[in-house]
Order: C-alpha cells, then sequence, then structure tokens
C-alpha cells in the first residue's frame, strides 16, 4: 500500500532498493515484552522530555522544522534501552482564530517516510490550518533505522516455476542477513509501536488531543492510534482505506484481482469503440492485442519522448496503468494504437496516472556534495526493510505449499497487473526475530465518526477493504465511484493547477476537518471516464 515498488518485468526475480511490499508475516503470540504500560507513570520520563525543534537540514525538507524525540525500545520495559523518532513539522498558515490545531499524518506504505508527507498535507486547504506532523515510523527515515545490508527480494509478477523456487532461496538469505544486523530491534517493528511512538510525540508536543490523516496503510496506523488512545484523538481521515479483516495476507492476495478488474472495465469501453481504436470487439480480443504488442516489443522496444522506451516489461506496466486511469482512458488507447500498429507515437503521448505511487511535488536543489546527497535521498527513500519486518505482526501460513500454490494460480489467472507479485513466501517464515505481538483488535471508542474514504476500483486498496474499516469503526464512507485511483486528498489530491483533482473528496475532507461538519455517506463522481460521440 502507498507508494508501491517498482515492477519488474514479466516472470523476473528482482531486488528492489525502493519501498518493496513483500508479503511477510508470522505467527505471533500474546508476550509481556511487548505489553504496553497501565498509565503514563512509566511513560513521564519520555513525555517530559526537551525537544530541540531547528529548521530540517534535508534539502527535501526546505522550510519544515525538525527535532527528534526519545522513545523506549520495548514498550514493556520503559526504562531500558531507548531509540528514536524523527520528526517534522510545518506550522499553521492561518492567524490564531483559525487554528484548528495538530494534524499528524502517516502517507503508506508501510515503509513511506512521513516527514515529506507532512510538507504535501500542510499545502492542502486543510493542512493550512494546522500545525501538521510527520512521524519517520521507527525502522527507516530519520527514525532509528533497519538495515540489514541488503534489499529485500520482490518477486516478479509472472515468474517461472523455476523462479518461484529460487524466492525461497532468497528470503531465507535475507531474513537471515537481517536477524543478524537487526535482530534486537525487528521484534519490536510493529503498527501498535508506531502508534505508541506517535502518542510519546503527542505528549512531548503538549497536546491533549490531536487530529489524523493517513493514506493507505497510514488508515490502519490511524485506527491502531485512536484503538489504543482513543481519549487523545479527536478526527480521522482514513484514505484509501485496508481491510482490518485482511491483515495483512488477504489485503495483499486481493491486489491481482483488483489490477484485473481495472482491466476488464477498461477493455470493455475500447471494446465499445473498436472502430475509433481498432484494438478489438471483445475483451479477449482486445487482451490478445496486447499480448501481440508486448511480444512485438520484446522483438524490437519504441523511443518516445522524453528518452521514454516502450519495451515489454514498462508496456505491461502501462497496460496496468492506464487501466486504472480512467479520466484518460481516449489518451492511452491512442498510444497503444499506434504501439500495436507500428505507426507513430502521438506527441502528446505522457505516462498515464500511476495509483500506486501518487505524485510527489518538486523537491529543492539536492546538496552539490554527492555523498551528502545521497545519505539524505536515503533517508526520503527508506531504507526498505520496514515492511518485511513489520508484516510480520500478523500470522501468515507455515506450509510453503500454500505459498506456491498462491503465486501459480495468480501468475496464471491475471494476465495483468500484480500478479503472484504479493504471494510469496514471508521472509518471517526464516527469522528467529520477528514480533510476538499480536496485530490490534480495532475499536472506536473516540467519539467523532472517522471519515474513511476508499475507490471503487482501487487496486492497492480494495473498496471493500473501505467498506470493512467503515463498518469497523462505525463511521462513513466516501466512495469515489468508477475510479481506480489510489490516496484521494493526499499527496495526490491536487491538480497541477493547484485545484483539487478530486473536488468532491476534497469539499468532504475539508467541511470535516475544517468546519467540524459531521461525515455522512457520499458518493463522488470525481474523475468521469472521457466523453466522446463515437458510439
Amino acid at each position: 500500500m502507498g507508494k508501491a515498488a517498482p515492477w519488474t518485468g514479466a516472470g523476473a526475480v528482482a531486488v528492489t532498493t525502493g519501498l518493496a511490499l513483500s508479503l511477510t508475516g508470522a505467527l505471533p503470540a500474546a508476550s509481556d515484552d511487548q505489553r504496553q504500560p497501565t498509565d503514563d507513570r512509566a511513560l513521564a520520563a519520555f513525555h517530559d522530555q526537551d525537544v530541540d525543534w531547528a529548521a530540517c537540514e534535508d534539502f527535501y525538507l526546505e522550510g519544515l522544522d525538525c527535532a527528534t524525540v526519545e522513545v523506549p525500545l520495548d514498550y514493556g520495559d520503559p526504562e531500558g534501552e531507548r531509540i528514536h523518532v524523527g520528526v517534522s513539522r510545518k506550522p499553521a498558515e492561518v492567524d490564531a482564530e483559525d487554528h484548528q490545531g495538530v494534524l499528524f499524518t502517516n502517507p503508506g506504505g508501510p515503509g513511506a517516510t512521513a516527514r515529506l508527507h507532512a510538507d504535501q498535507i500542510g499545502s492542502t486547504e486543510a493542512g493550512r490550518a494546522y500545525d501538521v506532523i510527520g512521524m519517520d515510523p521507527r525502522g527507516l527515515g530519520a527514525s532509528t533505522r533497519l538495515e540489514c545490508e541488503q534489499d529485500p527480494p520482490l518477486l516478479g509478477t509472472h515468474p517461472t516455476d523455476e523462479e518461484i523456487e529460487q524466492i525461497f532461496d532468497l528470503q531465507r538469505e535475507y531474513a537471515e542477513g537481517c536477524d543478524e544486523v537487526d535482530g534486537d530491534l525487528r521484534p519490536h517493528i510493529t503498527t501498535a509501536n508506531t502508534a505508541r511512538d506517535m502518542d510519546v510525540v503527542r505528549a512531548v508536543l503538549g497536546e491533549e488531543r490531536i487530529d489524523y490523516i493517513g493514506a493507505s496503510y497510514g488508515t490502519y496506523l490511524g485506527a491502531v492510534y485512536g484503538t489504543l488512545f482513543p481519549e487523545h484523538l479527536d478526527r480521522a481521515v482514513l484514505d484509501s482505506a485496508v481491510d482490518p479483516d485482511g491483515v495483512w495476507r488477504e489485503n495483499f492476495l486481493i491486489q491481482a484481482s483488483a489490477h484485473s478488474d481495472n482491466v476488464e472495465r477498461y477493455t470493455d469501453w475500447l471494446s465499445e469503440r473498436d472502430e475509433v481504436y481498432g484494438l478489438g470487439t471483445t475483451h479477449d480480443e482486445i487482451v490478445a492485442t496486447f499480448e501481440e504488442t508486448a511480444e512485438l516489443l520484446s522483438e524490437e522496444s519504441r523511443e518516445g519522448q522524453g528518452g521514454i522506451v516502450y519495451d515489454e516489461g514498462y508496456f505491461r506496466n502501462l497496460v496496468t496503468m492506464s487501466a486504472a486511469d480512467q479520466g484518460a482512458w481516449d489518451e492511452s488507447a491512442l498510444l497503444f494504437q499506434a504501439l500495436f500498429e507500428g505507426a507513430p507515437l502521438p506527441e502528446d503521448a505522457e505516462e498515464p496516472e500511476n495509483p500506486d505511487a501518487p505524485d510527489v511535488p518538486d523537491l529543492p536543489q539536492p546538496p552539490e556534495d554527492p555523498e551528502e546527497a545521497q545519505e539524505q535521498l536515503e533517508r526520503l527513500n527508506g531504507p526498505p526493510h520496514l515492511t518485511p519486518a513489520l508484516i510480520c505482526e500478523a500470522e501468515w501460513p507455515t506450509d510453503p505449499e500454500q505459498y506456491r500454490s498462491d503465486m501459480r494460480e495468480l501468475r496464471d489467472a491475471h494476465t495483468f497487473g500484480a500478479g503472484a507479485s504479493q504471494a510469496g513466501p514471508p521472509t518471517c517464515l526464516y527469522s528467529e526475530r520477528q514480533p510476538t505481538e499480536p496485530v490490534a483488535d480495532l475499536t472506536r471508542e473516540w467519539d467523532t465518526p472517522a471519515l474513511v474514504i476508499a475507490g471503487e476500483f482501487d487496486p492497492r486498496t480494495p473498496h471493500a477493504g473501505g467498506v470493512a474499516m467503515a463498518e469497523r469503526l462505525d463511521s462513513p464512507l466516501v466512495t469515489v465511484v468508477d475510479d481506480g485511483g489510489h490516496v484521494f486528498y493526499s499527496p495526490g489530491g491536487s491538480g497541477s493547477d493547484g485545484e483539487a483533482r478530486y473536488p468532491c473528496v476534497a469539499d468532504a475532507v475539508e467541511s470535516y476537518l475544517l468546519d467540524g461538519q459531521d461525515p455522512q455517506d457520499t458518493d463522488c463522481h470525481d474523475r468521469p471516464r472521457p466523453d466522446d460521440d463515437t458510439l
């Protein structure tokens, strides 16, 4: 969830340096070493610590304040070892009478750093009225980091049987290396502990209650925070909500069919316009056209504007992204027609909106010193070890045959999209150091209903998860109808002209956060399919 790792080409087992949504897990059991202190007295030293706020040094956080906050490694032993979390703050841009308080935020992943997200949320209409706080979760960014010394393996979307076998060895090698380097830290990487870290930061700020806006995995983090600290949470926006009943394996497995649902609605639209685009009159015909185009590009790639190289792997990813971006189906259809027919490419052909990777604003110029720039970018981009560690908080099958079966089934059933990439064996099968605290049983005991948002065809956090989250928290649901996007208010919720890309969603969020209106069930039709006269 959140920003996805770059897809590998079909049938490739690869190691990625980006954010990896690896399927990882464990069979946790309750343990005293993860219990939460019964009252704040045990955490008084952390709540009362002096924190020095100063202008952030990293170039991509220009204009923000930064600080480091100490937290317990183990909340069951708060007098034991300490670690730290890196925090950013974007002050409100409104007068005192319009100031709404403090708004915590998390962009998802799990494995995305939150300090930059404070700047993005702080630039929205709602965010300008708050002091926006971004805390890098323990394990990455400017917080105490997982290192592991090698990147986690990422399974390709359509691996061969031989490549499926390779992933088991790669996961074992990675798990053993991480245990050796980060064995003392990994058992304490959980969503609940990140929520507890948030509450330490809240206390350090001197705030009795906070508001919250989280995206993708950040919706689960926000709900866990409210479950553990209902007396400290007021309003919560949960944008592109995960299924609380699918933590974590089911949430990942369903992505394959969600991608295919998008491809099917796209091909249905194209099939009614065969006279215009010439790609086929049925779903099967159009998929066959896409396969033929992929084969042509595997033999000879084509170069487009901006140095884009259309090869087989890029084309398959492009079909998946285009299928989710229904607002630009006409533009992508013209591009696919040209690639299929070997005709000149449209001059204005651009990569479609990627629902897996919301827009990141232009960053300031990095430092001239390459080593310093690389160090700062590493804090922004990772390292990519949080997900494989954190997902171990949930239960996963221990039989390797289950993973082999799932990978083959998803590989064969889903031609485009995630396929088998999220069905591989968990590194936790091989790790001796993993969380022992069960995942939180979400409840809403805080007063104000949350505002839950879900896209009808969101391939990363499918709509059913948003329905389940809204029901679990007894809260209203905003459904973005006939839309394959992912994250609708932050950070990809604004257009290049500064106007909200999803105005109906923006109105719901801002009425809730700024005006205190009770949220309601709402259907938003913000990004319609292209209008044409071809039928």
